[in-house]
Order: C-alpha cells, then sequence, then structure tokens
C-alpha cells in the first residue's frame, strides 16, 4: 500500500504547539520526513494563537494538553475568529476516550493523533488536514472572483464564476472534502448542503452519506443520523465497496452509545421485505463490525429460513440463542428449527412464511428487477434534484 501523498506544496507554516520539548522534537521530526522544513514551536496556547494572527501557521498539530488551556479550547478560540477558522488542527493525545474523540468531531478538529504515533498515522492526518484546507481555499477563491464580477455588474458571470468550480459532473469527491472542511469549521449546514451536492452527482458515494450521518450527529438529531448511517451502508453493500470502508464504520460505530448498527438495521428492512438474499449479504457485513452481536445472527436464520435452508437457519438460530438466551423469539425459532416445538412457538415466522408462498417471480429475476431499479433510481436522482433546485 501506497503511502498518501504529502501535501507539501499547501501547508508551508506548520506550527507545534506543545509544552514539551520531547514531543516538539519528535514532531519537528516528522513534519521534516514529509518535506516539511519550517515548523514552528509555541509552547503556549496563547502563544500558538497569536502566531496564527500573524499568518505564521497554515497547519496546526497541538496537544490536546497545554500549560494555559486545554486542546479543545485552543481548537474552539480558532474556530471562533474567522480569520483563524480555515487553519485545519491535528489534536495530539496520549489517552483518547470517547468524550474525547466527540468533542474533537464537534469541534471540528482535522484529526485525533494517539501518541506515540507512526509515520503512516501522521502523513494520513496531514492528507485529511490537506483535503480541508484545499477545499477551504478553493471556495474562497470562487467566492472572490464571483463577488468581483458582481461588483462589476456582471451578476450572470458571477453565477458562472461559482458554478464553474463547483458544478462537475466527476465532482462527488471535491464536493464531499468542501462538506468534511466544513465540518471542520463548524460550519454544520455548509456541510450538510455539500454532502447533498456529491450525492446528487454520484447517488451511491458512500462518503457523503456518512459526511451526512456525522453532519447531523453534531447537530445531536439521532433519527437523521440513522437515516444516514442506513443510506451509506446500503450503497457501500451496492457499490461493493465494504472492505474499502469497514474502518470508518467501525469508527462512527465506537462513537455510537447506543450501539447502532447500519447493516443490521438494513438486513432487518430487507427480510421484510422479502429481499432475503440481499438481507444476508447485509447481516454478514453486520457481523464484521459487531460478531458477538446476537440480534444479527436472529436476523440471519429467519432470512435462511425464508431461503429453505434450514441447517443454516438452525445454526444461526443456535448461535443466537447462544450468546443472549434471554431473547424469546430467538429461543422459540430455535426450538422450531430444531424440531421439538412448542403450540404457539413462532407463528409469527410461519405467518410469514406462508406469505412467502405466495406468487412472486422467481428469486434470480427478483434480484435482477432490484438492481434494475437500483440503476434507474442513480440515473433519475439527479435529474430530479436538478429540477428541485
Amino acid at each position: 500500500m501506497t503511502a498518501p501523498e504529502t501535501p507539501q506544496t499547501l501547508f508551508r507554516s506548520p506550527l507545534i504547539v506543545t509544552a514539551s520539548e520531547g514531543h516538539a522534537r519528535i514532531d519537528r521530526d516528522f513534519f521534516k520526513r514529509a518535506r516539511m522544513f519550517a515548523a514552528r514551536h509555541a509552547a503556549t496556547g496563547t502563544e500558538a494563537l497569536a502566531l496564527a494572527r500573524r499568518g505564521e501557521a497554515d497547519v496546526i498539530f497541538c496537544d490536546a494538553a497545554l500549560p494555559d488551556m486545554d486542546g479543545r479550547t485552543f481548537v474552539a478560540a480558532l474556530r471562533a475568529d474567522p480569520a483563524l477558522a480555515h487553519i485545519p488542527v491535528i489534536l495530539a493525545m496520549t489517552d483518547v476516550r470517547r468524550d474525547d474523540v466527540l468533542s474533537a468531531v464537534k469541534l471540528g478538529a482535522a484529526g485525533l493523533c494517539l501518541r506515540p504515533y507512526s509515520e503512516d498515522t501522521f502523513r494520513k492526518h496531514l492528507s485529511m488536514a490537506s483535503h480541508m484546507a484545499r477545499f477551504v481555499a478553493a471556495e474562497k477563491a470562487a467566492l472572490a472572483r464571483a463577488a468581483r464580477q458582481e461588483a462589476a455588474g456582471d451578476a450572470d458571470g458571477a453565477l458562472e464564476a461559482y458554478e464553474a468550480v463547483t458544478r462537475r459532473p466527476d465532482d462527488a469527491p471535491r464536493f464531499f472534502e468542501e462538506g468534511m472542511a466544513a465540518l471542520a469549521a463548524r460550519d454544520v449546514e455548509r456541510a450538510i448542503l455539500a454532502f447533498h451536492k456529491a450525492l446528487s452527482v454520484n447517488a451511491l458515494f458512500v462518503e457523503a452519506y456518512l459526511g451526512l450521518a456525522r453532519a447531523w450527529k453534531t447537530k445531536g438529531s439521532t433519527r437523521q443520523y440513522r437515516h444516514y448511517m442506513k443510506e451509506a451502508a446500503s450503497a457501500c453493500a451496492r457499490a461493493n465497496r465494504f472492505v474499502e470502508l469497514r474502518d470508518q464504520f467501525v469508527t462512527l460505530l465506537r462513537d455510537d452509545e447506543a450501539g447502532f448498527n447500519p447493516f443490521l438495521a438494513l438486513g432487518n428492512e430487507l427480510v421484510r421485505e422479502r429481499h432475503y438474499t440481499a438481507s444476508i449479504a447485509l447481516f454478514r457485513h453486520a457481523l464484521e463490525l459487531a460478531p458477538k452481536n446476537a440480534d444479527i445472527y436472529l436476523g440471519l436464520s429467519k432470512a435462511y429460513h425464508f431461503l429453505r435452508r434450514p441447517d443454516l437457519a438452525r445454526r444461526a438460530a443456535s448461535k443466537s440463542v447462544a450468546l443472549n438466551d434471554r431473547n424469546e423469539e430467538a429461543r422459540n425459532i430455535h426450538r422450531r428449527l430444531s424440531g421439538a416445538p412448542r403450540p404457539g412457538d413462532i407463528a409469527p415466522m410461519e405467518e410469514a412464511a406462508r406469505d412467502a408462498e405466495a406468487p412472486r417471480y422467481p428469486l434470480v429475476l427478483r434480484g435482477m428487477l432490484y438492481l434494475a431499479g437500483l440503476a434507474a433510481e442513480t440515473l433519475v436522482r439527479p435529474r430530479k434534484a436538478a429540477r428541485a433546485a
């Protein structure tokens, strides 16, 4: 695997903020390895803010604990100053807790780095900071050009100048990174707009759905957060990108105190809609994120039962009961599949099985129609968005 590209042409004035001379030496050495040789050092947050106001910092690597303030207070001070809000900040910690991660996300930090860190980790954080800085700069340049044309009385030219930068057919990644930059600056509404722009270009752009989930989590809406996590799971499965994006889902789920698993939720929905084969793929992804979740095995047992795979259904039900023997539904299904039912054990499941006997398209044809519907939705959605705009 190749190392992330170093944003050496973008960051010319790195600033290290730490009270530890040892940390400063290590951080400066890593900047040098990334071919950034002009890193400055500030021992306090106050000193760092003064340097930033003098234009002597375009990326900041800051300890979470400083003599005069903590790292989160420092980031908040930067974001509160319009002249400094665009500067990406990577927070360095010796112990990362859930609350620290959530606070850093809400504040708009570009990254949260655990000491001691590797060169690969350092470069990855710099790469994300680079994306954020680059698209903030691009947006500012576009707005400046549009403002000049508008001031000259060329309203149409001003609009075209902005559209030329923001509306190209292959711009989904750029809109996504614009959204991430907006999140870093704590401009959640602009982030949501940018992520929706990305989806108007590519309806299967998983990262944009994850970005919307992050944005709505920052706004405090659990309902919208879960909605976009399920959309991300659906797009991820359809685009066959789970392996590539697994770590991003793991990170978001780790920060979710309720333990919401979007692949499980979507798999259960597909079972209710009788897309049993598709639901199994989603349940398997769910297991990779939460291998000891009894509810996932319960969903698998139902899907396999309706697909007439009693051996696999029985095995999944048995695993569900082993992980959580207090779930009455799982115990009933396990007894029924094991050949020892009690009166009324799994009536709902049998009723669904009878419904499944109703005339339907063959399984392969249903799958083809499902994918065809997806393709049509992918083509039509951008047009609907364009008409709505």
